[in-house]
C-alpha cells in the first residue's frame, strides 16, 4: 500500500524537499506569524532549493543558498555556494543577512555550537535564525528509547546511512541559542512520514502522549525561530573554563560539587 503506511518525499514545483513532509509548510507558517522577518535570506544546506522556492513565492526576494552538493540544487536564478558547514563558513561571505534558515542540517554536523556561532556572525543586528532538527521527544522516540535505549533517528543505521551524529533535545537547543546570542521567539513541531493508515492506527497512542506531555511529542521535526541578541555570559555551562572555575570556587569555599544522577 504505497503512501498509506509511509508518505513519499514531498515536492514543491518539482523540487524534492529533503525532510519530513509538512516541514517546509510549517517553516513558512512560522515565518508568516512574524511579518517583521523579511529582507535578505541565506538558506544553509538548501538541498534542491525547495524551501527557497516556497520563500520566493511568499514574497522573499533577496535569496542566497549554500549547498555542498551543488549539482543537486535546481532552483533557477540562484547559484549556491558549495561550502562544508563544518568549517568557518562565515568567512566565505562579505555581507550579512536578515534571515538564515537551517532546516534539518545540524544533526549531520560535527559541532552544532560552532555552526550556530558562524550563523551569528552572518546575521544582521536583530536578524533571525530559523533552525530545525529531528524531534527526539516524539512519542515514538520515547517508546523506542524505553525499549532499546537509543534515540529515534540516531540509531547506528542512521549514522551509517545519513550521518545523523548530533542529537539535540529542546532544552539543549534553547540553552545553546541563548549562550551564543539568540532569543527564541517561536517554537513548533511539524512533519511526518506517517501515511494515513499509520496515523489512524497510532492515533490513540499519539493522543495519549500529547495529553500527558504536550504538543512537542508530535511531529518528526522541531522548529525554532530565534532573534540575534547578545550572548549570555552568565551560564557556568557555556564553556569548560567557566565550569571548572565555578567548580573550583565551590570547593575552595568548602562546598560540594552538584550531585550527578
Amino acid at each position: 500500500m504505497p503512501g498509506y503506511w509511509r508518505c513519499p518525499d514531498s515536492q514543491y514545483k518539482g523540487l524534492v524537499a529533503r525532510c519530513a513532509p509538512g516541514t517546509h509548510e510549517a517553516v513558512c507558517a512560522v515565518l508568516a506569524r512574524h511579518p517583521d522577518v523579511r529582507g535578505s535570506v541565506l538558506d544553509l544546506a538548501a538541498g534542491s532549493g525547495a524551501l527557497l522556492a516556497r520563500l520566493r513565492d511568499s514574497g522573499f526576494v533577496d535569496l542566497s543558498a549554500v549547498e555542498l552538493d551543488a549539482p543537486a540544487f535546481g532552483l533557477a536564478g540562484i547559484a549556491p555556494l558549495a561550502i562544508d558547514l563544518n568549517t568557518d563558513f562565515a568567512a566565505a561571505f562579505s555581507r550579512q543577512f536578515n534571515l538564515i534558515t537551517a532546516v534539518e542540517i545540524m544533526e549531520h554536523l560535527d559541532s552544532p555550537r560552532h555552526f550556530l556561532r558562524e550563523i551569528w556572525k552572518l546575521l544582521e543586528p536583530r536578524g533571525h535564525l530559523l533552525v530545525s532538527t529531528p524531534n527526539v521527544a516524539h512519542w515514538m522516540g520515547r517508546l523506542w528509547f524505553l525499549a532499546r535505549g537509543e534515540l529515534r533517528y540516531f540509531k547506528e543505521s542512521d549514522y551509517q546511512s545519513c550521518r545523523h551524529i548530533s542529537p539535540i533535545n529542546r532544552t539543549h537547543m534553547r540553552l545553546m541559542l541563548t549562550e551564543i546570542g539568540f532569543r527564541v521567539i517561536d517554537f513548533t513541531t511539524a512533519g511526518s512520514f506517517y501515511g494515513p493508515l499509520k496515523r489512524l492506527l497510532t492515533a490513540p497512542v499519539a493522543g495519549l502522549f500529547r495529553l500527558m506531555n504536550g504538543p512537542q511529542t508530535g511531529g518528526d521535526t522541531v522548529i525554532f525561530l530565534a532573534q540575534k541578541t547578545s550572548p549570555d555570559t552568565t551560564s557556568p555551562g557555556r564553556s569548560s573554563t567557566t565550569y571548572i572555575a565555578r567548580d573550583r570556587a565551590m570547593i575552595d569555599q568548602g562546598g560540594k560539587r552538584p550531585a550527578v544522577e
